[in-house]
């Protein structure tokens, strides 16, 4: 037996023998491979990219000092980054929705900075709206006071291509070594390694006065607020003070997409019941925790606003949630900001950044008109009136009520 033993030792002592070639020539031939992928974990951590959202958010929200995170890679899932946000942020006063409401922001509260935060971009359809109202009913995220949902008219649409499941169960793809494959795929195919350079070697405070997390915030000074805020890339600032004229910056543009009936306005423009339903019932949930809903409904460009009331195949549609809804939603006791267009202000759509996303001074104006007409009995009427009123009448161009610092300022 101990003859036997000693004999398959040496088997596989010679099996070693001959695998360990091989292995070296396959370890040889990575390791450039390897190099660069440790190289580029490196630099997406330097920029903050590759920090987990709960880390980047908690960086964000106890630096002194304001800042925004922007990643360019990693950077969509909106949906992880701001539900850590309501998490650490205990807001009375909370704002969900789309990128349609991202500029919504804690200075129209005064003196009750602190207790805003917005969560724009944690949805997009209403299933994950019903998601979130579950998650509130079962008190696994902190109940506001106050809560602004943004309700896109597509969400009621029959066939609208937003899918029929909800993103806020998802888990960070930091974590996944497929994502960091595909992110590296990107990198090299789209946008190649000096983005990543420019972004390491960029200050950390690049041509405005805020601190930055992010390829796209060092770069670009794109990013989430402290206050879950979105700012627009510097250069569209600068553009409007060479050149102060409305510009439809989403591609394609949204008043072809309405002409083409295409993405957001493609046909049938019917109304699905499901989901009409499903909104419905996601509100009165939330309600019925003690918050004070308000269904807020995302103005659009004047021309966009009238090449929707002008289209017939559209008109059922549009007419429903223009009209309809919002009676569907009083008769739940649910609070409405109505869908509305700058001219309404007697504004132009310089007040727009493209056909579907206002600025912060227009949204200043709903939130003017919500609050005068918030219930005596509502958190909000301990807001400074006056104060919102003063911050629209001297902001310095219709896009912003201040230009982003330069680091000269």
């Amino acid at each position: 037996m101990f003859h036997l033993s000693t004999s398959n030792s040496k088997v596989k002592n010679q099996d070693w023998a001959d695998i360990w070639p091989f292995l070296r020539q396959i370890f040889i031939f990575l390791s450039p491979f390897i190099m660069i992928g440790l190289a580029l974990e490196f630099a997406l951590w330097k920029t903050g990219d590759l920090w987990p959202s709960q880390y980047a958010l908690t960086h964000q929200q106890q630096s002194t000092n304001e800042s925004i995170y922007g990643p360019r890679f990693f950077s969509n899932q909106f949906n992880i980054f701001k539900l850590a946000g309501i998490r650490y942020r205990h807001a009375s006063i909370l704002s969900i929705g789309s990128s349609r409401v991202m500029q919504i922001r804690d200075i129209m509260f005064h003196p009750l900075e602190k207790e805003f935060y917005n969560a724009g971009g944690l949805l997009r359809n209403p299933f994950d709206l019903d998601a979130f109202a579950t998650l509130i009913a079962r008190e696994e995220l902190p109940l506001p006071k106050v809560l602004i949902v943004g309700i896109d008219p597509w969400w009621l649409r029959t066939h609208y291509n937003s899918g029929n499941t909800t993103w806020l169960n998802d888990w960070d793809e930091r974590f996944s070594f497929a994502g960091h494959i595909e992110v590296f795929r990107q990198i090299l195919k789209k946008w190649g390694l000096g983005e990543i350079i420019a972004a390491i070697s960029a200050s950390e405070r690049p041509r405005f006065d805020y601190e930055t997390i992010g390829t796209s915030a060092r770069i670009d000074g794109t990013g989430f607020r402290k206050d879950g805020s979105n700012l627009y890339p510097a250069k569209i600032f600068w553009e409007f003070m060479d050149n102060p004229i409305y510009v439809d910056r989403e591609l394609p543009l949204i008043i072809n997409r309405i002409q083409k009936k295409r993405r957001e306005f493609s046909l049938p423009a019917a109304i699905d019941e499901k989901r009409l339903h499903l909104i419905v019932k996601a509100l009165a949930l939330i309600q019925k925790k003690g918050v004070e809903v308000y269904a807020f409904m995302p103005p659009f460009s004047t021309e966009v606003f009238e090449a929707i009331e002008n289209s017939q195949p559209l008109r059922q549609w549009w007419t429903y949630y223009k009209t309809e809804f919002p009676k569907l939603l009083k008769k739940h006791h649910i609070l409405v900001v109505p869908v509305s267009h700058p001219g309404e202000f007697h504004l132009q759509d310089t007040y727009m950044f493209d056909g579907w996303h206002p600025s912060e001074v227009y949204i200043g104006h709903l939130v003017k008109q919500m609050l005068k007409h918030a219930p005596d009995s509502s958190p909000l009427k301990t807001v400074n009136l006056q104060n919102l009123s003063t911050l629209i009448e001297e902001a310095s161009i219709p896009l912003a009520f201040k230009l982003p610092k330069t680091q000269s300022d």
